[in-house]
């Protein structure tokens, strides 16, 4: 596996915060950084993911749906309520949502279920 480097300028006050962090932990700014990194992007993963689960739990209940616009699908992507797979050049329903401009995509199933 090839290794990439990242760069990238911080203030010296930040600097100074992650050198006094590393040191304390007896690890290389590097190692910190590099820890850091990929425990955030663990969290922010899990986050999402309860994030989406709670939406398609809360869309599931309530009529928070306030239309559709059938779409074909230029990728392979999976229904935002029920997490069926679907393929690509297929027809998907878009989903517009009330108090968001977020939109959800659908399989027709979810769509007659939720109509």
């Amino acid at each position: 596996m090839e290794k990439k480097v990242v760069h990238t300028r911080v203030s010296d006050a930040l600097y100074k915060k992650i050198s006094s962090r590393a040191k304390a932990r007896r690890v290389t700014i590097s190692n910190l950084i590099r820890n850091l990194v990929e425990d955030s992007l663990e969290l922010s993963g899990d986050v999402l993911d309860l994030v989406d689960l709670k939406l398609k739990s809360n869309l599931k209940k309530s009529d928070a749906i306030l239309g559709y616009q059938t779409i074909s699908l230029a990728k392979n992507i999976v229904c935002d309520l029920c997490g069926k797979q679907i393929k690509k050049g297929t027809a998907a329903n878009l989903g517009f949502l009330e108090d968001t401009s977020r939109k959800l995509v659908v399989c027709d199933e979810c769509r007659k279920e939720n109509e």
